[in-house]
């Protein structure tokens, strides 16, 4: 099977565990859930699917030389993703954004997952805890495939880094002692700043607040009306958002009415309004000395605690919003 990625390009798949896990139903199904939740409703280029992160996952992992298990513990991460991703976290007021996580094994059970693992005689002890592979998760602010995907990607995508940047960063990258380490303090201070923006220029933008405050309010409202149950948060998005749509609810209609391309939303500075927030997040890469030794990016190059301190502040203090043009 051959894999023409947008972020690491062509890649040849020869595993049949893997092939077949990239068919199944519980991998296809994330083809349907957008990455960013609401954004790509109303701004363009916010459009990549939970697929086309759960595969770069995966070969990340693969080019970082991890076994078969944890390449597929990463092509398998994301799969009980609700519909618009953590909208429904906001729309359950969960700030821990872990939802999708709170039922990973029952998805995995769903949609067969554990058969088709036996049928390669292996079984979820094999993939589980997710948190026992180390090119896949880490802690905060530590570097990891899903970490550094989901960032190259979406900033790919939308059009702020261009392919030349990422190949030499990922030149630059390497495992070491069960992390991922940068081997230069150029490539860490990049992916530090490349961050930076993600948080404060696509999840924290106020167009993409306001979408996601809009879509989560208007599937508040259909949970507590019993219009929308709790399977069927797992729906693909489109499914998802023609149910609700198709609800004829007045209260529903009204947030979805924001939900189109040319919304216009700004950070109302002296506004009073409740601000809305998002998971603080913060990276920190670890950098690898000639003498074998690991230095966090911060401590070679205080100057970017600056951006990592915005950063947070940022996303833990809030927005207020002020829609200036409706669609």
């Amino acid at each position: 099977m051959l894999i023409d990625d947008a972020v690491y390009g062509p890649h040849h798949i020869h595993e049949p565990l893997l092939i077949e896990a990239l068919h199944s139903p519980a991998l296809q199904r994330l083809q349907g859930i957008h990455q960013g939740g609401a954004a790509f409703l109303v701004r363009e280029r916010r459009d990549t699917s939970r697929y086309e992160h759960s595969v770069g996952v995966m070969l990340l992992i693969r080019m970082a030389g991890g076994i078969i298990q944890e390449q597929l513990a990463g092509l398998l991460h994301d799969v009980s993703h609700t519909a618009f991703s953590h909208v429904v976290d906001y729309a359950l007021d969960n700030g821990a954004e872990d939802f999708h996580e709170q039922h990973f094994e029952p998805i995995m059970q769903r949609f067969a997952i554990p058969a088709l693992l036996q049928r390669y005689d292996l079984s979820m002890s094999d993939i589980l805890p997710l948190e026992r592979w180390p090119l896949l998760e880490q802690e905060m602010p530590d570097l990891c495939a899903d970490r550094i995907d989901y960032t190259l990607r979406d900033l790919l995508r939308i059009g702020y880094i261009d392919s030349p940047s990422i190949q030499l960063f990922l030149s630059q990258l390497q495992a070491h002692d069960g992390k991922v380490v940068c081997r230069s303090l150029d490539a860490a201070l990049w992916f530090t700043e490349q961050y930076a923006r993600l948080i404060l220029e696509l999840f924290l933008h106020p167009v993409e607040l306001f979408a996601s405050q809009q879509l989560a309010g208007a599937l508040r409202i259909a949970l507590a009306s019993n219009i929308v149950q709790e399977n069927d948060l797992f729906l693909p998005d489109d499914a998802l958002l023609a149910r609700l749509q198709a609800a004829h609810n007045p209260a529903i209609a009204r947030h979805l009415a924001y939900l189109h391309p040319g919304l216009q939303v700004v950070e109302d500075t002296t506004g009073t309004a409740k601000k809305a927030t998002i998971k603080a997040r913060l990276v920190d890469p670890l950098v690898l000395q000639t003498d074998g030794q690991v230095v966090r990016c911060s401590a070679l190059a205080p100057a970017i605690r600056a951006i990592q301190t915005a950063m947070q502040e940022k996303a833990t203090n809030g927005v207020s919003l002020k829609v200036i043009n409706l669609p």
